[in-house]
């Protein structure tokens, strides 16, 4: 499976930043070594930063980025599923709908049959002399056995009506968006609500990377999930789900370096109901062009 095209970005970027830093701190490697073997145990009682250290810190840092890409891998992988599944369902649907169409034909191939055999045998009665009571008989019943076929031929027709009207008139609605690249995002001094203008996808047109709101143009069962992340070591992040005027969802951590939660949720909306995130007041959130943050949705079905 193949990353998005701006996290690629973010860790060739990610990978410029380290080299130039081992550039930048090569001489102070150099520089190091020498004070340690003048200093010797002086220099690890002064308590100053080794080179060791700043290894550790490289490797920390390293293992953060590819934490970060794993997790976002991992997202890319659910979503592709979803999608899979999705599709499944519609080639299982048109399946279904190309089943009833061959049933039909056939329950049509039978009715000329019956009623050419009826025509004939009416044909018969019709003309001849003496006809018996077995022959009436027969003309009854392959009536009766003619108007069956032609209310099961009509009941067919009436579920492939159905079944192309609800492929037909199903909206194709689906989004997913990111916040801007600026860096830090927050703290405010009251709530506000979050604005993904990094828009990757707005099949359908619901989602207004302007406002940040998704509007349900159908009522339906929808499917929403979000991911958020910052980088302040202290400072606390937040992000809540609104449907309507409601909170349905609160999710807040204690930044520590990289930290980042996510979560998903599948609501039944109106036509017209609205979906957003806010971020609450005295909370802080963190975003580059590697995409920490986004919003995405979709339609699962109409109802």
């Amino acid at each position: 499976m193949s990353l998005p095209a701006s996290l690629s970005f973010g860790r060739r970027g990610f990978t410029m930043r380290v080299r130039l830093l081992l550039v930048l701190l090569l001489p102070l490697f150099g520089a190091c070594a020498q004070t340690e073997n003048r200093g010797g145990e002086q220099g690890k009682q002064s308590g100053g930063q080794t080179t060791l250290d700043i290894w550790d810190e490289l490797r920390a840092d390293l293992q953060n980025q590819k934490d970060k890409v794993a997790a976002l891998e991992k997202e890319n992988t659910a979503m592709s599923t979803r999608l899979s599944a999705i599709t499944a369902e519609l080639e299982a649907t048109k399946t279904d709908q190309q089943l009833q169409k061959k049933k039909m034909e056939e329950a049509e191939r039978l009715i000329s049959v019956q009623a050419a055999e009826l025509a004939a045998l009416v044909h018969r009665v019709t003309t001849g002399e003496g006809v018996a009571q077995q022959q009436k008989e027969e003309v009854t019943s392959l009536r009766e056995e003619l108007n069956n076929s032609k209310t099961e031929l009509q009941l067919t027709n009436n579920k492939v009506d159905e079944m192309q009207k609800m492929i037909a008139g199903t909206p194709k609605l689906a989004f997913s968006a990111a916040l801007p690249s600026s860096g830090k995002i927050g703290p405010f001094n009251t709530e506000i609500t979050l604005v993904y203008n990094r828009v990757m996808a707005n099949i359908g047109g619901a989602y207004n990377p302007v406002t940040g709101i998704f509007t349900a143009p159908v009522k339906g069962v929808y499917y929403f999930r979000f991911t958020a992340l910052n980088i302040k070591s202290g400072e606390w992040m937040a992000v809540d789900l609104y449907h309507n005027s409601q909170r349905i969802l609160h999710n807040v951590e204690l930044t520590e370096n990289h930290t980042s939660i996510s979560n998903a949720v599948i609501l039944q909306l109106e036509q017209g109901s609205i979906v957003y995130l806010r971020l609450p007041k005295n909370y802080g959130l963190y975003d580059d062009p590697s995409v920490y943050n986004t919003f995405s949705g979709f339609l699962l079905f109409p109802l």
